[in-house]
């Protein structure tokens, strides 16, 4: 009987924390959402329009460099 009540809990449980799976991110009340800030722009004109090189891209060229300098040892 126990084994039941541990498989019943089980699969509650596991619904329960898969629905959030399936929402969405979407929450439904009855309130309609604020209206969204004004822009604030301080005076600063952006002129460039480049992005700074990717984390992920440096992270692997120094991998790259550390591996290519440890095969000679081996």
């Amino acid at each position: 009987m126990k084994s039941y009540q541990t498989a019943i809990a089980t699969l509650i449980l596991t619904f329960a924390f898969s629905t959030s799976a399936f929402g969405d991110g979407i929450i439904h009340t009855e309130k309609t959402p604020p209206p969204p800030p004004p822009p604030q722009t301080d005076g600063i004109i952006h002129t460039e329009g480049t992005s700074p090189e990717p984390e992920e891209d440096t992270l692997t060229e120094i991998a790259l460099s550390l591996l290519q300098t440890l095969i000679p040892l081996l």
